[in-house]
Parts: C-alpha cells; sequence; structure tokens
C-alpha cells in the first residue's frame, strides 16, 4: 500500500521561528525549512527544491519534491492548481519570515 506524507501545510507555520511558505493560488502553502524554490509543472502539480531547478527534457530537474497536503477531509494530496502561466515562468523563490520575540518578524538571510 502507497502511503503518502504531507510535504507542506495550509493551516499553520513551523514553531521553530522559521516560516517558509509560497503563496499559491492565492493561499499561504508553508513548506519546509530546506525548500527554496517551488515550481508547477505542465499537468498542474507543485513541487518544492533546495536548489534552482533547471528545465531538463520537457520538465523540472528530477531534485525535485511534489508538494502534498492534507485535505479538509483528511486525505493526503498532491497540490494542483489550475495552469495560468507557461510551465517554465512558474519557478518562484520561496518566502522566509524569521519570527524573534525581541525584533518581532523579519526577512531571514538566505
Amino acid at each position: 500500500m502507497l502511503t503518502i506524507t504531507p510535504t507542506a501545510d495550509l493551516d499553520i507555520a513551523a514553531t521553530n521561528g522559521l516560516e517558509v511558505f509560497a503563496v499559491i493560488d492565492g493561499k499561504k502553502v508553508y513548506l519546509p525549512e530546506d525548500a527554496k524554490y517551488v515550481m508547477q509543472d505542465r499537468r498542474g502539480l507543485w513541487f518544492y527544491s533546495k536548489r534552482k531547478p533547471r528545465p531538463k527534457e520537457g520538465d523540472w530537474t528530477p531534485n525535485k519534491t511534489s508538494i502534498s497536503c492534507r485535505t479538509e477531509q483528511g486525505f493526503v494530496r498532491a497540490l494542483k492548481t489550475d495552469t495560468v502561466l507557461p510551465w517554465l515562468e512558474t519557478c518562484q523563490r520561496t518566502v522566509r519570515i524569521v519570527s524573534d520575540r525581541s525584533m518581532g518578524r523579519r526577512p531571514a538571510e538566505a
């Protein structure tokens, strides 16, 4: 039996002081700390990667991880949206925010 574990969250950020997220289809998607880029493929599925991806053989490089979230019904599904832009134009950096009690919220260094 295949089990898919969630790699992202739509509701809450990590509590360790670093928020890593991307805005996909108007929703804030919280990602793991090592996610630096997000991109969409031709089918409309979203992925994240640690390094800047390059196109290879009609798709993004294989060093990517699919973004999967828990739905309202409790199922884990891959994040898929309608394709608005050509897939080569969907690569974007994640937003990294540090929450510090003394300094408040500020952008994290890359």
